[in-house]
Order: structure tokens, then sequence, then C-alpha cells
């Protein structure tokens, strides 16, 4: 496994307390009072809902180099709300950035970024009429303007996905990079190609094609994407789309459950290497809430998995990718990038490419 040490270092993989969680193995970790940890800081109180405060650990390894006496969060929902918190000086980071303040803070130069290895995406249910059909799922997919999403929606940077997975991941030779090396799989906005495909599926400009739903966990941003694609899809192509919002747990069990047509959904890579994106559609997989399946594809992630040959791993990976956007299971929308702000007091706090914020030397200067 190439990959070893970067999944090693993936939460999955973090060592527990054997004894802890065999004493209390449902409820070790949600509360302070039975929560061991072995990083730079550990649990000292948890509101649900409200904040958890972390003190350094004076047992951890490294602790002679930990500088901050202490880390709170602040555990908010709303993001205009955690926004207003971070402008009046009550929280020093925040990784939730409203899309309609992008510009403002942009031109105030606060606002910062960062690489981020992850991919947003729309789930298709193939076992769903009329997505059942790939020609229908490539002409959904072919319909949309992307980078007209990234600059007027979202705001923040992102780039149009044409492919699955992302930027920043290496390919076979040193330097090189996996995406850049697999390039695009189709065109952005290719309307007269996606018109074609849904006239050869049985529906010539729309006519007979039913009412599908776009269902998204509840937040502004997924809401104005949803909207923008729904618009396009009208336009088009001639379709209607209703849009369906469910809170989080609702909406996970939405799709993992296969109650949907289209499903909002994003993947942040676990380690850095292209197997975190690929391996995602494998037949039967965990996260494949589309019920994709492709024997080809699969043996070619076995492929991948089943040599230690990065050229052989990587052409296997590439090929699987192909056959990924022939199928169009999924429809790629954009590849994320990490917006955050951060008070110029504050130093040396890690922002992973993976998503992860690491404040083991992070200091603050302005005492």
């Amino acid at each position: 496994t190439p990959y070893f040490l970067s999944l090693a270092a993936f939460p999955t993989l973090f060592p527990v307390n054997k004894k802890v969680v065999e004493a209390n193995p449902d409820g070790w970790a949600l509360k302070p009072e039975t929560y061991v940890t072995n990083g730079p800081f550990k649990m000292v109180e948890w509101v649900h809902n409200n904040r958890i405060v972390a003190v350094k650990n004076e047992r951890y390894w490294d602790a002679k180099n930990v500088k901050l006496s202490k880390v709170i969060f602040t555990l908010v929902e709303d993001h205009a709300t955690e926004l207003t918190l971070w402008e009046t000086d009550q929280i020093e980071i925040t990784d939730q950035v409203p899309p309609q303040e992008i510009e403002r803070l942009r031109r105030e130069k606060k606002l910062k970024s960062s690489p981020y290895i992850a991919v947003y995406y729309y789930i298709f249910n193939v076992e769903k009429k009329p997505l059942d059909d790939p020609r229908v799922r490539k002409a959904l997919a072919y319909a949309i303007d992307r980078q007209a999403i990234v600059e007027k929606v979202v705001k923040g940077g992102q780039k149009p996905a044409l492919a699955f997975a992302p930027y920043g991941l290496p390919d076979a030779q040193p330097g090189q990079d996996f995406r850049q090396v697999g390039g695009d799989y189709f065109k952005d906005n290719d309307v007269e190609t996606a018109r074609k495909l849904l006239a050869e599926a049985g529906y010539p400009n729309g006519r007979g094609f039913p009412t599908i739903e776009i269902l998204y966990n509840t937040l502004e941003s997924h809401k104005a994407v949803a909207e923008a694609i729904q618009e396009m899809w009208k336009r088009n192509l001639g379709i209607n789309a209703t849009l369906t919002n469910q809170e989080w747990k609702v909406y996970l069990q939405s799709r993992d459950e296969g109650n949907f047509q289209v499903a909002r959904a994003g993947w942040v890579g676990d380690y850095l290497d292209p197997m975190t994106f690929m391996d995602v559609h494998v037949t039967g997989g965990g996260n494949n809430d589309s019920n994709y399946s492709n024997p080809k594809y699969d043996q070619l992630i076995e492929t991948a998995k089943n040599s230690g040959d990065p050229r052989v791993r990587m052409k296997a990976l590439h090929d699987a990718e192909k056959i990924l956007m022939e199928d169009m299971p999924i429809m790629p929308i954009y590849f994320y990038v990490n917006l955050f702000l951060e008070k110029d007091y504050v130093h040396d706090v890690i922002h992973s490419a993976l998503g992860f914020v690491d404040f083991k030397n992070a200091w603050i200067s302005r005492h």
C-alpha cells in the first residue's frame, strides 16, 4: 500500500485506549470525563451544540513545544452568525464563509485560502428511472455551466470539475499531478451534446421527461447551487427539477437508503492518493450511494490495489476514471478550495489539504 503512511495519519487509524473503549464502547468518546486522547490537547468541557474546550495535554510526548494553553471550539450552525462572531472578535478562526460575503471579505483583504483535495458533485440514483439510462445522466452533466457556478454562485476561486479526482494528488512520476495527467473527460456547458443525448434517450427537447428531484442538506450555499442547476436544466434541456432540503442526519439517511433521485454530495480525500476518490464507486461500496456497478471498473480498482508499481496503479486508476465518466453515475461540479478567516495575531495553524486543522504549533502574538 504505497499510501500507507498517509493513511496512518487519517483519524480512522488513530490509536484509542483499549481499556477505556472496552469499558464503555458506545459512550466513552461522548463526554470529557471518559474521553482519553494522546494528542497535544485534551477535552475538558463539551456543551453539546455550544462549545468544546480543550487544554494543553501535559502528558503529550512533545508538550514542551505546544504553545497554546487552551483551544475553545465554538459550535455554530448559522454561517452568518459565525461570521459576526469573527468580525466582533469573539472567535479567532472560522472556515464557514457565507458565499455572499466572499467578495467583500476579499476586498477587505480578510479572506484567506489554502488547497483542498475535495470535489463537490451530484449523485444520480441509477436504479430510478429515467436516471438508469447513462445517456440521460450524461445529458444532465453536460448541460450545466460550471464556470458560471464557480464565478457567480460559490465565488471562492473553486475550479470547474470535468472529472472526479481533484488536483493535488500524485501520479506515477514524481512531481506529476493525477488530474493534470488525466485531463478533462468532457466539456463544460456542452449543451449541444446534452440535447443530442437526451433526444437519443427518447426525450427530444425534454418532451416526456418526468420532473426530477434534487436533494440537498440544509445550507444556503447548497440551495444556491441547486437553484442554478435547476435553472440550467430548464433552459438548456427543457426539463423540470424540484428542490428538497433535509437536515444533515435525515439527508444522510435518505442517501444511504436510496430515497432520492439526484442528491448533492462532497468528497474530501482521506489520504494523498487517487484511490481515496476512485474506490468510492466500487460495487457495494459503503459510500456508493448511486448504487452504481460496473465489473470492468471494479477490476481496475482491484488491479490498482494489488500492485506496488506506480505505473501499473496509476494507469488502472486513470482507466477506471474514464469508465466512471463514461457511465456518469455521479456529476462532478467543482473542486473545492479551503476558504477561511484567521486573525492576523494567530500564527502557525496548519490547514491541511485534506481538511484538517492542526493547532499543535499555533501561537498568538496579541498578548
